[in-house]
């Protein structure tokens, strides 16, 4: 009783702090329940083959013994076949197969807990900006742990939870760092930067990078030549670590520069309108308004609050001191005469748009679908950050009017009208994805539906003999997929063209043929439409066993854009041919 009661008195004492612990309590609920509903998606499924084959052979390989994950054509791998790719995330997936087994749990578990304790730090770094707001602290947090586009990042055995740990890791060390001055908090601020660079590239090394632009445009001045020498130092050495890295699996150097793509991007209907950074950040900003991770009203709204305070500063109004540390700082008043803590709120928010900005302009992935930015989930540590002027918005409304302040945060957090009429097209129907994505979200991971691999590697365990041999077409990331899924059961062709950088005699040494048309398949697999050129060109030797109805791309993935939160109508959309026994052996 005396533990209840002493529970009970702090929850009265502190009950923002206990409404937060429930809050956390929902998003915890939502990223770890019924992790196995959906298969692993054409992303998850090479890091998990090269989980399982760091579980077994001891190394990051894309060959396992009976199939190949090479990427298109063989750009994952170097010489050796092992992978070029940031390593962490094999790691992660590798220890929870190890604890939970070879299962989509076991996959994504690590990445949900990551993700997890990435929302643990973030509120940590509220309660460093904003000690004396804990109501604006609640919203804010709220804003991000029921995020249903953050959530579903969390659930997936990819580089998302842990690079959204590493940003929110570092900025909260960074402050201790500079409020305590104890270097073990710098310590702590270059391991995490390393790690984040080995759970990805471009956003490890965007995390680094702006937030030091953040500290020259806030700390500059206050920064000694040994706090300078010391911080150079750690951004060297995980420079000089990262590189080294680089340099040794081949990545640089080793004809896999991913410059390569950023240098051939296709920006579709922006094409030579703008220099490529500008056009680059231009469609990186677009889409974050169009995903409605930044709502363009409230940005609106936060922009003229910016003018004023601006102007304030101009005119020398007094202010408060912020609690980073610093000068005075001009604080905008409600009508009551309490301050609005704009200047916390807006620091948090410009760590968000620098890193959305230098990862823009770091990002190899190229624009192939006209419009739309491929690479938006590379941008998801931002998200946090970037709801920080929802959760200020919401507290503005609610000290003109708690009614007005609920309606206001209802709608912002449960619905994307914040996006309306510019909400971002869905990749699959063409449609607008404008919708309360929070009660989806919560209906889909309760509800699980057929998708693509379940049911073609369903039909092949009943309908395939032990080693035949199968070739996939179409939508190319479904045999990366199926080959997971599958491996045990059947051979893949490999996706090689006679252009591939993998060394012809070690593929031949491995009993591969060296590109996918120098076999003579048992089943040949075409995912999506079936082109009547090709049809033509198999029909002398195969007959059409099935027609599967079933949508031909993984709708799993977590971009909203390219999510879908019940089954797609579709016919036929899986094509499975197989050998006619009368075609002669196959050609290996």
């Amino acid at each position: 009783m005396t533990v209840f009661k002493s529970l009970c008195e702090r929850v009265r004492g502190e009950p923002h702090a206990a409404l937060a612990a429930c809050v956390f309590a929902v998003a915890a609920y939502v990223s770890l329940v019924n992790l196995d509903h959906a298969r692993l998606w054409c992303d998850e499924v090479p890091a998990a083959f090269l989980a399982r084959n760091l579980l077994e052979q001891g190394d990051i390989l894309g060959w396992d013994g009976r199939n190949l994950v090479a990427g298109p054509n063989g750009v994952y791998l170097n010489e050796d076949l092992r992978d070029v790719g940031p390593p962490l995330q094999y790691f992660l997936t590798a220890a929870g197969f190890a604890v939970l087994g070879i299962n989509e749990t076991g996959a994504r578990i690590f990445h949900a807990l990551a993700g997890l304790l990435a929302l643990g730090f973030f509120h940590l770094v509220l309660r460093q900006h904003l000690p004396e707001n804990p109501r604006l602290r609640l919203f804010i947090f709220l804003f991000a742990a029921w995020s249903a586009q953050l959530v579903m990042y969390f659930r997936h055995a990819r580089y998302y939870g842990v690079a959204v740990l590493c940003l929110m890791a570092m900025f909260y060390c960074y402050e201790r760092y500079w409020q305590s001055r104890q270097p073990v908090y710098l310590a702590a601020v270059t391991l995490v930067a390393a790690l984040g660079f080995f759970n990805h590239y471009a956003a490890g090394t965007a995390a680094m990078l702006s937030l030091a632009a953040w500290h020259v445009m806030f700390r500059a001045r206050e920064t000694t030549p040994r706090q300078w020498l010391a911080f150079g130092v750690c951004g060297a050495a995980v420079g000089a670590l990262g590189l080294g890295y680089l340099l040794g699996i081949g990545l640089i150097g080793g004809g896999r520069d991913p410059t390569a793509s950023f240098l051939t991007a296709d920006f579709g209907e922006y094409q030579g309108t703008l220099p490529l950074f500008l056009l680059r950040i231009w469609i990186c900003a677009r889409d974050l308004f169009a995903a409605d991770w930044v709502s363009w009203p409230v940005f609106l709204w936060f922009a003229v609050m910016s003018f004023f305070v601006w102007r304030s500063r101009r005119s020398g109004s007094p202010g408060r001191v912020a609690p980073a540390g610093g000068a005075k700082q001009p604080a905008l008043k409600d009508e009551g005469g309490e301050d609005l803590p704009w200047i916390p709120v807006a620091r948090i928010v410009l760590l968000g748009g620098l890193f959305a900005v230098t990862l823009a302009l770091l990002s190899v992935q190229p624009v192939w679908l006209p419009g739309v930015l491929l690479d938006l989930r590379h941008y998801v540590p931002a998200l946090p950050l970037l709801l920080a002027m929802k959760g200020l918005f919401t507290e503005w409304a609610w000290r003109r009017s708690k009614v007005l302040g609920s309606v206001a945060g209802a709608v912002l957090l449960f619905t994307s009208l914040g996006a309306a009429p510019f909400n971002i097209p869905s990749v699959h129907t063409g449609k607008g994805t404008l919708d309360s994505h929070p009660y989806q979200f919560v209906r889909e991971i309760h509800r699980p539906y057929r998708e693509v691999a379940q049911v073609v590697s369903d039909h092949f365990l009943r309908h395939a003999g032990q080693d035949d041999l199968v070739s996939v077409h179409g939508f190319r990331s479904l045999g990366e997929e199926l080959t997971f899924y599958l491996g045990h059961r059947v051979h893949f062709c490999p996706v090689l063209n006679e252009q591939s950088i993998l060394p012809r005699d070690k593929l031949e040494s491995m009993g591969l043929p060296p590109h996918i048309w120098s076999c003579t398949p048992d089943w040949i697999v075409v995912a999506g439409p079936l082109r009547k050129p090709f049809r033509e060109r198999i029909e002398p030797r195969y007959d059409l066993h099935a027609a599967l109805d079933v949508y031909h791309v993984s709708t799993q993935r977590p971009e909203l854009h390219r999510h879908a939160f019940e089954p797609l109508p579709v016919r036929a959309g899986v094509h499975v041919f197989r050998l006619r026994k009368e075609a002669g052996p196959r050609a290996n």
